[in-house]
């Protein structure tokens, strides 16, 4: 079978195949290939690969999947998603933030990825506000739902942390931990003291063993350094991303992170490494003229309608019901 026009695997069972030698619940991988060229068997059994050899070399077993013409990647992960207002880019009204709705929509995104094969995911999930702890309970309660399938990991993200109006998001932040977050983060930028806010967040990190994922645009990479250099011995454990509105590469964004943060995780969203540029301070939602959504107005420029959180890059229609906007919701809101 070529390459270029791989066929559906086909399953064969022990009717067709009448040596049953070996554990009859196995599944063998027949005939993959693997990214350094080679071809392989590969053994299945108990959730696990038990063994990877040149084909014909693992025996027989009861069941068998031809994957002659493929190829054969490791499950991709997704490290930056948003469970808890995933899909709603168009729900009508305000987004519910009520435990059920969070959980489907948490739940069906995940089983989305899945879909495509990502069997883990890392899930921003607001805290404060307006949900509280209730989107995190929620998210939580996906993550049970999905387990076998899925591993859904959780990032509490607090919206303030410094002053006296961070002092409930601090608390609410050791809370989300208590309550299984596995990591702590959230958005400096969005903090009137954004040094401070990630003080906050090393120090919770710290205090609780956690990862840290930093939610940020990235426009400066001498600042992206600083963070990292802050991180100290919590490096190793530590995401920036999804820098989203530095002007230079990736690559070139990156490289303070490489030379003064080392371990340092940095995660560029899909138009970044696209190379999408984008006027400082703004986010343009398509190129028509007089559109020019503005974080700090979360709204549309030439219908004024506030976006709504969801998948990035959804086409909405916005008010009046007869007017189609045709913008792009912009991926970092």
């Amino acid at each position: 079978m070529p390459d270029s026009q791989p066929q559906p695997p086909h399953s064969s069972s022990s009717s067709s195949s009448p040596d049953t030698s070996g554990d009859p619940a196995a599944l063998l991988l027949c005939g993959a290939r693997l990214t350094d060229g080679r071809t392989v068997d590969v053994r299945l059994g108990g959730g696990r690969i038990e063994a990877v050899g040149t084909v014909g070399s693992l025996g027989a077993y009861a069941t068998r999947v031809d994957l002659s013409g493929y190829l054969l990647l490791p499950a991709p992960a997704e490290p930056h998603a948003h469970g808890d207002t995933a899909l709603s880019a168009d729900a009508d009204g305000p987004l519910s933030y009520d435990l059920q709705d969070v959980q489907r929509r948490a739940t069906a995104a995940a089983l989305l990825q899945l879909g495509h094969g990502a069997t883990a995911l890392r899930s921003h999930v607001r805290i404060g506000d307006v949900p509280g702890l209730g989107a995190l309970a929620a998210v939580l309660q996906a993550r049970r739902a999905l387990r076998g399938l899925a591993e859904l990991t959780a990032v509490a993200m607090p919206r303030v942390l410094t002053g006296a109006a961070g002092a409930d998001g601090l608390a609410m932040l050791r809370d989300a931990v208590k309550m299984g977050a596995s990591v702590v983060g959230g958005c400096p930028d969005r903090d009137p003291d954004p040094t401070g806010y990630v003080e906050a967040v090393l120090e919770v990190a710290s205090e609780h063993g956690c990862p840290v994922d930093l939610h940020t645009d990235g426009d400066d990479p001498a600042r992206l350094a600083r963070l990292a250099a802050m991180a100290g011995g919590l490096r190793p454990g530590v995401t920036i991303g999804p820098c989203g509105g530095s002007p230079l590469p990736a690559e070139v964004a990156s490289r303070p992170l490489t030379a003064r943060g080392g371990g340092v995780t940095v995660v560029c969203s899909l138009r970044r490494l696209r190379g999408a540029e984008r006027a400082p301070g703004s986010v343009r939602c398509c190129g028509r003229p007089g559109c020019g959504w503005r974080r700090a107005a979360a709204r549309c420029g030439t219908c004024r309608t506030r976006w709504a959180a969801g998948t990035p890059w959804r086409r909405r229609t916005c008010s009046p019901p007869a007017t189609a906007c045709a913008r792009r919701r912009p991926t970092t809101p």
